[in-house]
């Protein structure tokens, strides 16, 4: 069995690095939208939502954090989060998202039985919970941003 994988955190890698990493990963989400990729865009989105919940878990909890699936960030981040609008983007939004992205990643060459499938409208469901999926990290970021240059403000005024 492989050891698990920590994240890196802002002590260990510049701030520049990181927005470049998450920058090129918006760049080849949007790109992925345009070329009707839904599939890649969606693994795309889940792998930066996946990264500010990571960080906002390291944040809580001062300690490093191991990669982890969303749904387990979200169990964790549940017992430790403080934010009431970052609890209900992860609990509404975020939690209904993820069984859309289930279907999305984990289902499109799967039939079910007695069901027919049409791969035009699983593509329409794909966009939908990519955009959704954008929707909800841009939504989940801005309020991270908000605590964390609220919370460097009250330091800077101590």
């Amino acid at each position: 069995m492989s050891k698990p994988k920590v994240r890196a955190t802002i002590l260990d890698i510049p701030g520049k690095e990181k927005y470049k990493i998450i920058r090129a990963a918006v760049s080849r989400f949007n790109y992925a939208m345009e070329e009707n990729f839904f599939l890649e865009a969606t693994a795309l989105i889940e792998s930066l939502i996946c990264d500010r919940l990571e960080s906002r878990l390291g944040q809580l909890l001062k300690i490093p954090v191991n990669f982890n699936t969303i749904g387990e960030l979200l169990k964790k981040l549940n017992k430790f989060e403080t934010d009431i609008e970052l609890k209900n983007i992860m609990n509404k939004r975020l939690n209904n998202w993820c069984g859309q992205r289930n279907i999305t990643i984990h289902q499109a060459a799967k039939i079910e039985l007695n069901k027919k499938k049409d791969w035009d409208v699983f593509l329409e469901e794909a966009e939908r919970t990519a955009n959704e999926g954008r929707k909800i990290f841009d939504e989940y970021n801005k309020q991270l941003q908000k605590i964390r240059r609220t919370k460097v403000k009250r330091i800077s005024k101590i």
